[in-house]
């Protein structure tokens, strides 16, 4: 019976002692700890600027800086819109906004969504002249590689979506 008892003691300090520590020496027992982050929003992987675009997208360079960003929404305005304006790119469109827009920008574009309210600058409403009246390419231009506070949705959307979005912010937001 005693043999019992020490062969019991033996099992249970083997538990308690032995068996966690195996694992307490491996190499992988902080992998999720020393692990490169890629936050939402962040491209992982930088695109060498002589790289051929997939399935024939349109190159656009990614802007450096706010400079850049600017200079080239206002070079972009040169683009033509390929997608016409059909109901069906309308529906395609409100699909993408609702997807996409709507928690900054709101149901109505006035950049009252529910995330959009803790922004400070709020959003841009969307229903202004200023958005209304930007040529088509340079409201792709700024769905591509976003603005200053706008994140980018190039990685998000295909080229095609992108320009069914600009038909949809044309000609369903409009101011009442």
């Amino acid at each position: 019976m005693s043999n019992n008892l020490g062969l019991k003691w033996l099992l249970i300090t083997l538990t308690v002692f032995g068996i966690p520590n195996t694992g307490w020496g491996l190499p992988w027992d902080k992998d999720m700890f020393n692990q490169p982050s890629i936050k939402p929003q962040e491209t992982d992987v930088s695109v060498p600027p002589s790289s051929i675009p997939v399935a024939g997208e349109a190159s656009l360079p990614v802007p450096q800086t706010i400079g850049e960003l600017v200079a080239a929404r206002i070079a972009a305005s040169a683009l033509v819109n390929p997608v016409p304006v059909t109901s069906d790119s309308l529906v395609k469109g409100r699909f993408f906004y609702q997807t996409y827009c709507l928690v900054c920008h709101g149901q109505g574009g006035l950049g009252d969504g529910p995330v959009g309210k803790k922004f400070v600058p709020p959003p841009m409403n969307l229903t202004l002249a200023y958005v209304q009246s930007q040529p088509d390419g340079q409201l792709f231009y700024t769905i591509t590689h976003g603005s200053v506070v706008m994140p980018y949705y190039r990685d998000a959307m295909s080229v095609e979506e992108r320009w069914h979005l600009v038909n949809y912010l044309k000609g369903a937001l409009v101011q009442p």
